[in-house]
């Protein structure tokens, strides 16, 4: 019987859609009437972009992962590959794993006779046991473990006999989530030792049914930024250096880069990002600009990129906000029909929201934890449910009218 499962490393948070901060005041009070005129000038909500999107340069496009990864791989190459990735193991543990592996494979000489030598180890004395420990060391001890710790052991153990080896996290077809490894003896293996797979990287229709999503790897570096494969995508996970505007590049050696979801702080000058029709993604389980850019004021969108687009500071995607700037201050949002809860909701630095004609009503709780939110300017006619600004400052007022950019 095939043995499947879920990764640990897939467990993914959902977080909300945006982030913002600490709770001022939780229940405003709200004018019955207008306290200004109804055309309000001079708050210059809006701002357009000062610099340029990053060209079409026709590089290449994949609508498979699994085909994708194989070219990327190829490209790369597998001095990609540095250590032991996320793996979590200590020098004593990892010893003592190279001394059995050492005496495993004593008398084998060939790479990779090595590896078929450790794969059949591992494949036949590991027995899959859900709700247990998949780091390698506890998996090599106990001999049980999911396909995560299938994955963790073999890597360990080529690794300890200086074998190319890094762990990818996908989906097995129909099944669902699932790890595996990527190896290299002269050209790339892809090697599933949950289920006693062996396949050429080089055909990938010998294992369609295993769909990369994320890789324990660098990919390339350049002097700017850091790509990786991650979430189905060629990604952007480093910002290196920057000018006060960063263009989002739209490809790297030759393949198109597709999101842009960084784990690490980008660097504190940049104040503009500027996102060309090339990628699709910020982030689906988590919007690392949320995160990692504290410095961000502003985000514009390509109008040629058909998965999202920006107004006001604001990155929309599916009508529904995206990615707010963690600096921005002042936010004027789209004039949807109804703006629901937490269109914004833990954001530190915004001081002033605009609210279009054209919208009929704020619900409760969409703008929540928003500490320095003193102003928001919303038409006359538009419906604010009770507690619609809640968590703001203590000063927070609605001024009705329509702000003229």
């Amino acid at each position: 019987m095939k043995k499947t499962c879920i990764p640990f490393i897939f467990c993914l948070f959902f977080a909300s859609f945006l982030a913002c901060g600490d709770s001022q005041n939780d229940t405003p009070s709200l004018p019955d009437e207008p306290e200004s005129p109804t055309m309000i000038e001079g708050i210059n909500a809006l701002v357009n972009p000062s610099a340029s999107f990053a060209k079409d340069d026709g590089s290449t496009i994949y609508d498979s992962p699994t085909k994708l990864v194989a070219d990327l791989l190829t490209k790369a190459g597998p001095e990609i590959i540095k250590g032991l990735g996320y793996i979590t193991i200590t020098e004593k543990e990892y010893q003592e794993i190279k001394e059995f592996t050492d005496q495993l494979v004593k008398e084998v000489k060939k790479p990779f006779d090595i590896y078929s030598t450790i794969f059949k180890w591992v494949t036949t004395n590991v027995e899959y046991t859900n709700g247990v420990n998949n780091d390698p060391y506890p998996v090599f001890k106990n001999l049980q473990g999911v396909c995560q710790g299938y994955a963790n052991l073999l890597s360990v153990m080529l690794h300890s006999q200086k074998i190319y080896a890094f762990i990818a996290n996908g989906i097995l077809n129909p099944v669902g989530g699932h790890a595996w490894n990527y190896v290299y003896i002269d050209q790339w293996y892809v090697s599933d030792p949950t289920n006693n797979g062996h396949f050429l990287m080089s055909d990938p229709s010998s294992y369609t049914h295993l769909v990369p999503l994320q890789l324990d790897v660098n990919l390339f570096e350049d002097e700017q930024f850091v790509f990786n494969f991650y979430e189905g995508h060629l990604n952007i996970r480093e910002v290196k250096e920057s000018g006060k505007q960063l263009i989002v590049p739209f490809s790297t050696n030759g393949f198109q880069v597709t999101s842009f979801n960084p784990d690490t702080e980008l660097p504190s000058n940049i104040e503009e990002i500027y996102i060309g029709k090339n990628i699709q993604t910020l982030g689906e389980s988590l919007i690392g600009l949320d995160i990692y850019a504290p410095s961000v004021k502003y985000a514009f969108v390509d109008t040629s990129n058909q998965k999202m687009e920006s107004y006001g500071q604001v990155v929309y995607r599916n009508a529904f906000t995206y990615y707010v700037p963690a600096a921005a201050t002042i936010i004027q949002f789209k004039d949807y029909d109804t703006l629901g809860k937490n269109i914004l909701k833990g954001h530190n630095k915004v001081e002033t929201v605009v609210i279009q004609a054209g919208t009929k009503k704020l619900e409760a709780y969409a703008f929540e934890d928003c500490p320095n939110l003193q102003k928001a300017y919303i038409p006359k006619e538009t419906i604010v449910d009770n507690n619609a600004f809640y968590g703001v400052h203590n000063n927070f007022k609605i001024i009705r009218g329509i702000v003229k950019n």
